[in-house]
């Protein structure tokens, strides 16, 4: 995040608004913390080289001892802190993955969890800034877009350039930055829990994805339509493969190649809604190296929310 000259750094923040359905009802998570004696969104500080998703579920993890998967994203807070400097809090919509503790680790920091009714939380919440989060969770609702499923189009890490790699493009490598990029990826896309990764055959697209599978125990699939020759003869049948993973809805990373970006990206504006459809990138090249562009879809298979996000090489 890029800070005018002479502006102090902002303090970024992230937490996730888990929910679950109990009893014909929508509970979420709150904490209550001791020390300002009041109810609150699980959230806390990024740490040093952290990501805002990583962030996000590292927190609720700390302060109830629930693992979650992140959703679609909710409206951010942002406000003063009385030094002057600004606070920024992204968050998320959330389910529990698993319970991998007895609650919170500091019970000097946070000393109550509950799941509370989606009415209740509303008016037992302290903050004002908390409210917006909720809002928007209770509208989700309303129009039957909580229930979200998190499918990631990954363009590979940055790569050897094709000026100086001479044995064919489908052996060419990732570079340093590239290699880094792919071990960074993992704790960035862990966050909402994977289902399946996809990618193109070609060396530095298995290269860039193939730590992130390791770590969620997963198997790459290959689709040679996904590779930029394929694309070139038949773009078609590489909107086809992107038309086949919406309609599935399952959580999956779809990792391509730049210049198979612009069917991809129309693949998704077909069937976005008309605010998530503006969040798409227009132009080349549409995702930097190494850059996940997050697509939040209904059941049905509609996009509803679009995030963009680079893994943090330091």
């Amino acid at each position: 995040m890029r800070v005018a000259p002479g502006r102090p750094q902002p303090v970024l923040a992230a937490g996730a608004l888990a929910w679950r359905e109990k009893r014909d009802q929508v509970q979420v998570l709150l904490i209550h913390r001791p020390r300002y004696d009041d109810w609150s969104i699980p959230k806390g500080k990024l740490d040093k080289g952290e990501t805002f998703p990583a962030a996000a579920v590292r927190e609720v993890v700390e302060e109830t001892g629930y693992r979650v998967r992140l959703h679609r994203p909710l409206p951010a807070s942002v406000y003063l802190l009385p030094d002057g400097r600004t606070k920024i809090v992204q968050y998320w919509t959330a389910t529990v993955r698993a319970k991998v503790g007895p609650g919170p680790k500091d019970r000097g920091e946070v000393d109550e969890v509950r799941w509370v009714p989606l009415d209740e939380a509303e008016a037992l919440v302290t903050r004002q800034s908390d409210q917006v989060p909720l809002g928007a969770l209770r509208r989700y609702l309303e129009a039957d877009e909580l229930r979200t499923v998190p499918i990631v189009i990954q363009r590979h890490g940055a790569a050897v350039s094709r000026s100086k790699w001479r044995k064919g493009e489908r052996s060419r490598p990732l570079n340093s930055k590239g290699k880094k990029q792919a071990q960074a990826l993992p704790p960035l896309l862990d966050a909402f829990d994977p289902a399946s990764v996809v990618s193109s055959p070609w060396k530095r697209c298995l290269a860039t994805v193939e730590p992130l599978a390791k770590v969620e125990g997963l198997k790459v699939r290959t689709k040679d339509e996904l590779t930029e020759a394929a694309h070139t003869e038949h773009p078609a049948r590489t909107a086809a493969v992107i038309d086949r993973v919406l309609r599935e809805a399952r959580p999956t990373v779809v990792c391509t190649h730049r210049p198979v970006l612009p069917t991809v990206i129309e693949s998704v504006r077909a069937v976005a809604q008309q605010g998530a459809a503006l969040e798409l990138p227009r132009e080349d090249p549409f995702l930097a190296a190494g850059e996940a562009l997050l697509l939040h879809t209904t059941q049905a298979g509609t996009v509803v929310a679009v995030e963009r996000h680079l893994p943090n090489i330091g």
